[in-house]
């Protein structure tokens, strides 16, 4: 609700005295405002570039401004929640978060690869993949050379699993 103020605080604890020059400036996870159900945050979808606009101004052109922020490329998903192009003229890079789209938190599936690239036929949900995430973010005014993907180097796994192909079923 106070942009300038978070600001302040970040820029407070990144140039603490007492860890002088470690850091070169800061990364914010931007999960995900606006996007559970719109009911549990007001601020807009503005607030990402209020926000960013704050912290540019704290920090300086010279410290490093970035945001991990989510991969949900779905229709109405949560890109859809946020002004990310708009806050993109604040901010060195967005790390797009392109990986545990599916996992065992859904104990019974669908079985699907956690970090899938592109979609594939059977994807149990639309838009759950990098491609379409890095589409979504230029289409919304991001440049190409503020995105990174995210990787999990990690596996996931069930247990009781009806098939071989993504989109089964699962007993945990």
């Amino acid at each position: 609700q106070n942009p300038a103020a978070f600001a302040q605080s970040c820029y407070d604890l990144v140039e603490d005295p007492r860890w002088a020059d470690v850091f070169d400036g800061i990364d914010l996870d931007w999960e995900y405002p606006n996007a559970c159900g719109l009911t549990c945050d007001t601020s807009g979808p503005a607030s990402i570039k209020n926000m960013m606009q704050a912290m540019r101004a704290k920090f300086g052109p010279n410290n490093l401004i970035t945001a991990a922020i989510t991969a949900d490329g779905s229709t109405g998903g949560k890109l859809d929640a946020a002004d990310y192009g708009g806050a993109a003229q604040y901010i060195n890079w967005y790390d797009v978060m392109t990986y545990d789209y599916f996992g065992t938190w859904a104990a019974q599936g669908p079985t699907a690869p956690h970090s899938p690239l592109t979609s594939y036929p059977g994807i149990p949900a639309q838009g759950f993949n990098s491609a379409d995430a890095i589409a979504k973010l230029k289409a919304k005014g991001v440049p190409a050379s503020k995105l990174l993907l995210g990787i999990g180097f990690y596996g996931r796994g069930w247990t009781g699993v009806t098939q071989s192909a993504p989109g089964g079923t699962a007993t945990g």
